[in-house]
């Protein structure tokens, strides 16, 4: 039981720390999900360790010292919830930019390529349009795989998507290309060039765009954190001031559930 004391004053510590949500740059809501974590592994803990009925556990989570257990954890998760709103409320012209961005320069890129192929003679319109139709699908693949990366503040994953799939682009093209290469002689060597410098030039122009994405996103959520921290020193002062309560609470809570498992 004491070190399992140990583990939530720690977390609670941590919890109201609002540099502890600066690690939300992944996975904005990864600091609740740990509270939430701490809360039912606790429960879990009084559940399993004592093989206690579900009756009886409910009974102590409605006990004034359950009840109270879990206003301790609120008050970290309050401050967690404040952050997480206001990097989202902040970000999202950004988000909504960058994803404007990505459309323009996907639009370009189809555009460019188009007007590579439409040099391609009318015997092989049938293959072009084919490539065409191809191209396109990868474009809206390639936006509806970034969008939820970028709405959840997923920089780095999201450049990483960004040049994959332009790289899996850029092959699957030179392979369309390949296999209308027989009909068009010396001429697809020059539209494979073409084609891959379009591609390319897509690449070089998107990682500025997601590198500053990733700059204001850092940025944001730093001046955020500036502006919690008055909140967040007056949270972890009342915890360090209220540390051996919560311990004692605790332990009554465990002598409570020790109690009703004899």
């Amino acid at each position: 039981m004491k070190i399992l004391v140990v583990v939530v004053l720690a977390v609670f510590a941590a919890g109201g720390d609002a540099r502890a949500a600066g690690q939300m740059q992944r996975q904005p809501l990864q600091p609740q999900q740990q509270l939430d974590m701490v809360t039912n592994a606790f429960w879990d803990y009084v559940a399993k360790v004592g093989r206690t009925a579900e009756g009886s556990v409910d009974q102590i989570k409605k006990s004034q010292l359950g009840q109270e257990f879990n206003t301790l954890i609120s008050g970290s998760t309050d401050l967690v919830n404040k952050y997480t709103v206001a990097l989202q409320s902040q970000v999202a012209p950004l988000t909504q930019d960058l994803l404007a961005k990505i459309t323009q320069e996907a639009e370009l890129l189809r555009a460019r390529v188009e007007k590579d192929l439409s040099a391609v003679g009318a015997n092989l319109q049938p293959y072009v349009d084919e490539i065409k139709e191809d191209l396109e699908r990868q474009m809206a693949d390639l936006k509806k795989e970034v969008t939820p990366y970028a709405q959840a503040l997923d920089a780095q994953t999201l450049r990483e998507t960004v040049q994959q799939r332009s790289q899996e682009l850029k092959e699957r093209l030179d392979q369309s290309i390949q296999g209308i290469q027989n009909q068009m002689g010396p001429l697809a060597d020059d539209l494979k060039l073409k084609v891959d410098q379009s591609v390319v030039e897509f690449q070089k122009n998107m990682e500025p765009i997601t590198q500053n994405f990733q700059s204001q996103l850092v940025q944001k959520s730093q001046e955020i954190q500036q502006s919690l921290i008055p909140i967040s020193e007056e949270l972890r002062k009342s915890v360090e001031v209220n540390a051996q309560n919560l311990k004692q609470k605790l332990e009554l809570l465990w002598k409570s559930f020790s109690k009703m498992t004899q």
